[in-house]
């Protein structure tokens, strides 16, 4: 049985990267590898996710109010979600011992699987290239470093530069990456021309993913958001939501008010009457458990990764700009056609997967 260690975003304490891991973990599982997940632990990760904040503290000895705010608002949902996630990853992960740094990377795999989610992104690294990400790391004799379904954006792949992007491709035995925009930017920086395969969350079904659904904490029909943009983040734009959902008898929930682990965000995501998306996996999600939706437009080029998703699937006319919400409807989504060009992506993948 091939031992294949994964290495991606699992100590983030942020729905998607948990969950992309859990699904890639449990395909592999499937088809019959023996599955770790590498305790790689980022530094960065480790700060920005860390309850207690000792920078922040640090500037709160001469700033009072900074720290009254964060010890009484902003550490108890720090460490709110800090433990639901702590939580999850201890039921449903099979994590290894804890890496510190390339230098001591685990040698026991003769897979290393680096992927999926923003692999090659340098904002979740605080703008600093992470060898480990690229493959900069020795393994045993006769093991090999693949990728999967690593996204990136083009401001990252320009910052990184073709020299160290080419230098990198070149240690891994195989490349897929997650949209193809950023395979074929990757492919004119280097020459190196990867797969393209669906994101890991892609790769379970409905009924997989219905197995992690608890109870729904609210009571009546409701309008789901989740918003990661600048451009949704205004007042402005909340009104719209608000006027919408009024119009069609919804109460208007955010994700972020009720959702402190991978679990609840999945349960919310399952019985919203509607959801309103900036983010790649809650419209990833809502397409997974055939929600109405829209996925709307960013300016700061972070939809590249949905806009391309539903481009595959069939579904553009629900990537929408947020000037546009006074025209749109509660409509049914006939998921038939999705589902046969999800399905054919998904194949496609797990062959993929299947010869690692």
């Amino acid at each position: 049985m091939k031992r294949v260690g994964i290495i991606t975003y699992h100590q983030a304490n942020n729905f998607g990267a948990v969950l992309q891991c859990y699904a890639l973990q449990e395909i592999l599982k499937r088809l019959d590898f023996d599955v770790k997940v590498i305790d790689y632990r980022h530094p960065f990760t480790e700060l920005i996710y860390n309850p207690i904040r000792w920078d922040i503290i640090k500037k709160g000895l001469t700033n009072p109010r900074l720290l009254a705010g964060y010890l009484f608002k902003v550490f108890p949902i720090l460490y709110k979600r800090a433990q639901a996630y702590n939580s999850f990853r201890s039921r449903f992960l099979q994590c290894s011992r804890s890496v510190k740094s390339g230098r001591k990377m685990l040698q026991c795999f003769d897979v290393y699987l680096i992927g999926s989610d923003q692999m090659w992104s340098l904002h979740p690294t605080n703008n600093i290239i992470e060898p480990v990400y690229f493959g900069e790391f020795t393994v045993p004799k006769g093991s090999s470093i693949q990728g999967y379904g690593i996204s990136s954006n083009i401001e990252s792949l320009h910052t990184i530069g073709k020299k160290y992007l080419t230098d990198s491709a070149k240690r891994f035995e195989r490349l897929s990456f997650r949209e193809e925009i950023v395979r074929d930017e990757v492919y004119q920086m280097t020459g190196i021309y990867g797969e393209v395969v669906v994101d890991p969350t892609l790769l379970l079904n409905t009924e997989d993913w219905n197995h992690l659904i608890t109870h729904n904490p609210i009571d009546e029909p409701y309008l789901l958001t989740y918003f990661l943009s600048n451009d949704t983040d205004n007042e402005i734009f909340r009104t719209k939501v608000s006027d919408f959902a009024k119009q069609n008898n919804l109460k208007v929930v955010d994700i972020f008010d009720i959702a402190y682990s991978p679990i609840a965000f999945l349960t919310a995501i399952k019985y919203a009457s509607v959801v309103f998306a900036a983010s790649f996996h809650a419209t990833v999600f809502s397409i997974i458990f055939k929600k109405k939706f829209y996925a709307f437009r960013s300016s700061d080029g972070r939809d590249i990764r949905y806009i391309n998703l539903l481009h595959n699937l069939g579904l553009d006319k629900h990537i929408v700009s947020t000037a546009n919400i006074s025209s749109l409807a509660l409509e049914d989504i006939n998921y038939a056609h999705t589902d046969l060009l999800l399905d054919a992506l998904r194949q496609h993948s797990i062959q993929y997967l299947k010869t690692l």
